[in-house]
């Protein structure tokens, strides 16, 4: 079973796949044989089919571009937040990221792309969140913010959605929109959540007389 929140070994292994519905499921229990082997495996070779998709594992901090992501987020009139869950979903935010189909770095720039917006160097973090934000920012203009449409032209390509009009019928594209969006709620819940909490923190304290005050004006020393 998955431990409580809190009770995680030290060293404990966790193993990762894609449902039917695109959500990203974590478990601690190792793939057996029969039907758990063979799910995993599909999905792992599904995602490797993703123009996108890096090959290689995560191996950075997900907190540690927040400085570039809020710079170029907020110069081009986008979501942080958006952009923190395109490169979850993009790259698990390694910077050194290789997808099958050859695409680069944390925002998983294909190298024509990177060439258009004039990228010298996909695994620089910088000049690819600026390239990828820049990039999505034009899709954004194209399709009338219309984020579905975006994401998906991010993931199939700007003229095949403008084509058709919708998010193509592919399982990939149709698994990346739905994790890219999945992510970007959770993130804005939680922020609001942490701001409610800030808002709504209570101090309490005893003043010289003995009474007992509740405030949410931190005290002053």
């Amino acid at each position: 079973m998955i431990p409580a929140a809190g009770q995680v070994s030290k060293g404990e292994e966790f193993y990762s796949y894609l449902d039917e519905n695109g959500a990203q499921v974590f478990t601690n229990i190792p793939p057996g044989p029969g039907e758990s082997v063979s799910h995993l495996t599909a999905k792992t070779q599904y995602g490797a089919q993703y123009s996108h998709t890096p090959t290689e594992k995560p191996k950075s901090d997900s907190n540690q571009f927040d400085s570039i992501i809020h710079k170029y987020a907020n110069y081009y009139d986008l979501d942080p937040s958006l952009i923190h869950s395109i490169i979850a979903t993009e790259s698990g935010f390694n910077p050194n990221a290789v997808s099958s189909k050859g695409a680069r770095g944390l925002m998983q720039l294909m190298p024509a792309t990177a060439e258009r917006l004039g990228v010298k160097n996909s695994f620089d973090p910088e000049q690819n969140i600026q390239a990828g934000v820049r990039h999505f920012r034009s899709l954004m203009n194209t399709f009338n913010n219309n984020l579905d449409l975006s994401l998906a032209a991010y993931n199939a390509g700007e003229n095949l959605v403008r084509r058709l009009g919708r998010v193509p019928g592919y399982k990939e594209t149709i698994h990346y929109v739905r994790s890219v969006t999945r992510r970007y709620r959770e993130r804005r819940g939680n922020a609001q959540g942490q701001e409610t909490l800030a808002a709504s923190t209570t101090y309490r304290y005893v003043d010289a007389k003995g009474v007992l005050h509740l405030t949410n004006i931190p005290p002053t020393r």
